[in-house]
């Protein structure tokens, strides 16, 4: 239960114009203010929102309310969420019930690691837009296609070839040894035996890479994605945040800070498996795309995607490992109660290369023809050189009955089965 006092102090500290004014732009007439209503389409403006009253209402599709509501609809949050999103927009301490001693230390805890990456990231983003050591970076993001701009839009970073960056900046503004462990951004040296030293000596985690910031659904920092950029480097491609107390792999998308309303607008989530892949549609104006950090889907990850699409379209690699990634995704995502299309891309091609080959309509044109993916996987096993013989049709048969059993709506099932 949130106290009624502090809801009142959530709504006096929100001005409702200024509150969506940060959501998109609304231009005054008269004594309110107008917009086009971001909950249907229109042509001409509806959406009104009256300072006085505190109050907003669309007299298209008559949603209205408080500043509460506006956040419920457009964030496709309940009460109690946006209320919280409310007060932390204005700083204001925000607890339904007194919190334990514990509960005040994991609190506090949560909110400096939260700062730290926001500090760290900017550095990052400070490094790869004018240090000279980031020249090479640079010239990376150049060769695939990403301006300074997107590079500034999505924060991007680059993590120089030091042992002790994130050590000697967090500690400058005045993190604590503990805090910058449990951030996962350093990595405490062992002794020779294997134990930690008592005086640990730090090395950070991310060392001469292109950072990608990992954010939650507000837009805040919890984790780095470190892309190598020399192809000697040790360690593999993508170096990843291991798990924090605000880090979870599972709980995240990379990028639904960005993509939550056009996910919404589209009623279906285009799924990709790279960081840069989603950046280079984004951009593109394929705006209702997410990642896993990762390549399959958790039942968590899929019931944040049931709050906004209807469907998902994956857009792996068309290559074995691809179509096993997507296999591995469908127990969570059809458990969810969400159809899923797959999207074939052409040989040697992932979404980033084909867009900027083909440009965004092919990709688009893509999308839009994803088959069903148990058509798509019943017609792959079927080119199969074994589907030829009575083994591999059983194979094949029994494949396709273990992936239609995972399905939990009947009306869905039924639909497959008969297709």
């Amino acid at each position: 239960m949130i106290p009624e006092t502090l809801i009142q102090q959530i709504a006096t500290a929100n001005d409702i114009v200024d509150v969506i004014s940060g959501y998109f732009p609304l231009k005054r007439a008269g004594t309110v203010y107008k917009a086009l209503c971001p909950f249907h389409r229109e042509r001409t403006p509806s959406f009104t929102v009256n300072p006085a009253r505190q109050t907003f209402k669309c007299f298209g599709c008559d949603a209205g309310g408080t500043v509460f509501r506006f956040v419920e609809l457009y964030e496709n949050v309940n009460f109690p969420e946006a209320a919280r999103r409310l007060a932390g927009r204005r700083g204001i301490p925000f607890q339904e019930a007194p919190l334990t001693p514990e509960e005040n230390a994991r609190q506090h805890l949560h909110k400096r690691l939260r700062s730290l990456h926001a500090d760290v990231a900017e550095a990052y983003h400070r490094n790869l837009l004018r240090a000279p050591v980031a020249e090479h970076a640079r010239a990376y993001l150049k060769g695939r296609g990403i301006s300074i701009d997107v590079a500034r839009s999505w924060k991007l970073g680059y993590a120089p070839e030091a042992w002790d960056f994130v050590a000697q900046t967090g500690r400058k503004l005045g993190y604590t040894d503990h805090e910058l462990i449990e951030s996962g951004l350093v990595t405490i040296k062992e002794d020779e035996g294997g134990s930690r030293s008592r005086s640990p000596h730090f090395y950070d985690r991310f060392r001469d890479r292109l950072m990608f910031p990992i954010c939650n659904d507000t837009g805040e920092v919890i984790a780095f994605s470190g892309r190598v950029l020399s192809a000697e480097a040790f360690g593999g491609k993508y170096v990843n945040s291991p798990e924090t107390p605000i880090y979870k792999k599972g709980k995240t998308l990379f990028g639904l800070h960005k993509s939550k309303r056009p996910l919404i607008d589209a009623e279906s989530a285009i799924i990709c498996e790279g960081q840069i892949d989603l950046i280079s549609a984004f951009e593109s104006g394929v705006t209702n795309i997410t990642a896993p950090l990762g390549t399959a889907f958790t039942v968590f990850q899929a019931s944040i995607l049931k709050r906004y699409v209807r469907e998902v379209v994956l857009c792996f690699d068309s290559d074995t490992a691809g179509i096993k990634a997507a296999e591995r995704s469908l127990p969570a995502l059809l458990d969810a109660g969400l159809a899923v299309r797959f999207a074939e891309m052409p040989e040697g091609h992932d979404p980033d290369s084909f867009i900027r080959e083909q440009g965004p309509e092919a990709f688009r044109q893509r999308v839009a023809e994803a088959r069903d993916f148990f058509e798509f996987l019943a017609d792959r096993l079927a080119d199969h050189a074994d589907f030829r013989t009575p083994k591999g049709k059983m194979v094949a048969t029994h494949r396709m009955a273990e992936l239609v059993a995972l399905i939990t709506d009947p009306v869905m099932r039924e639909a497959v089965v008969r297709s």
